[in-house]
């Protein structure tokens, strides 16, 4: 490459002063810089770039490193990189988002994309961690207001097994956290976050409201369970595939009980009951799971735990050792 022509990350500035230092080894000095750089990695075909930049426990991460690879490459060559230009840039502590759109043409057709990408600083490295997703220019992606994200908690860290405590008073601080596992959630794409999960021993979590259509499962208003209690779980039940924020990457089949009694404290202090079934007794089981300090891989029988080990041991040195950094 010339070594005075423009960067492809469009900052305006030469390539050699830019990202291509970044691209060599130089560590990104904040979120933005980093995006940037994964971003002119596409248009130069650098798989290997994007690969070391992707936090482990992103979900878009993949252990076969080859087939990844070649999915990156088929991307760039199948690609034209017209502009890219920035919406939003927000950092807080050790996390940052960053809002772009990307305009792309692909078979000569216009395949524009906004993207709110999401990035995690891990061992003093900032890490791509994930993103949504909206098809061609959308400033509606930019949100007002301070970063309300919370770093996850990963398979490995103790607070996911600890028994979570009582909430004693629904305060200032107990709407806040609310507020953040609400953005945290739906910044993960999950249909539920329980506190143990943002490092919070309380018996807290949330959801989005599955609803079941012809389709498939769509997501519906949020909902906030304070202090709940399970009972009451049907004798029929259903094996169907989960997965977790807290063990990306990994799903497994696990059988629940088709209905279940839950008891509860809504976010305005009034409790409640209901009689919970399909998807949403699901998704309650398993965030309840959490705050009493369960995975949901303890509920699968032991030759599926030990088919499943191998995974998860290379998961944790993942995330916690370093192995993949």
């Amino acid at each position: 490459m010339p070594k005075d022509i423009l960067c492809p990350c469009c900052s305006g500035k030469e390539y050699r002063n830019c990202c291509q230092p970044l691209h060599e080894g130089v560590l990104p000095e904040n979120a933005l810089q980093l995006m940037r750089s994964r971003y002119a990695a596409y248009v130069l075909n650098l798989p290997d770039y994007i690969i070391s930049t992707t936090h482990p426990g992103s979900p878009y991460y993949s252990e076969n490193i080859f087939s990844w690879k070649r999915s990156l490459t088929k991307f760039s060559r199948g690609s034209t990189f017209h502009r890219l230009e920035i919406l939003d840039f927000k950092e807080k502590d050790t996390l940052a988002t960053v809002t772009f759109t990307a305009f792309v043409s692909q078979n000569d057709h216009d395949a524009t994309f906004t993207e709110k990408s999401y990035f995690e600083k891990t061992k003093d490295r900032w890490l791509y961690r994930g993103g949504q997703l909206s098809d061609g220019r959308a400033p509606n992606m930019v949100t007002t207001g301070q970063l309300r994200l919370l770093p996850l908690a990963y398979y490995g860290e103790p607070v996911l097994r600890r028994m979570a405590d009582q909430i004693e008073e629904i305060n200032d601080d107990v709407k806040k956290l609310v507020e953040e596992m609400i953005e945290t959630m739906n910044a993960c794409e999950g249909l539920g976050l329980a506190a143990p999960q943002v490092h919070h021993s309380i018996r807290l979590f949330v959801i989005r409201t599955p609803i079941e259509t012809e389709d498939g499962v769509e997501l519906g208003p949020v909902q906030v369970f304070i202090n709940p209690h399970l009972s009451a779980p049907s004798n029929e039940t259903v094996s169907l595939s989960e997965g977790c924020l807290s063990i990306p990457t990994i799903r497994a089949e696990v059988e629940r009980p088709v209905e279940a009694t839950l008891t509860y404290t809504s976010l305005e202090g009034e409790r409640m009951e209901r009689r919970l079934s399909g998807w949403e007794a699901r998704v309650v089981m398993h965030e309840y799971d959490h705050i009493e300090g369960i995975l949901f891989i303890d509920r699968l029988d032991p030759s599926e735990q030990a088919k499943l080990q191998p995974f998860l041991n290379n998961l944790e040195k993942r995330l916690h050792d370093g192995k993949a950094l």
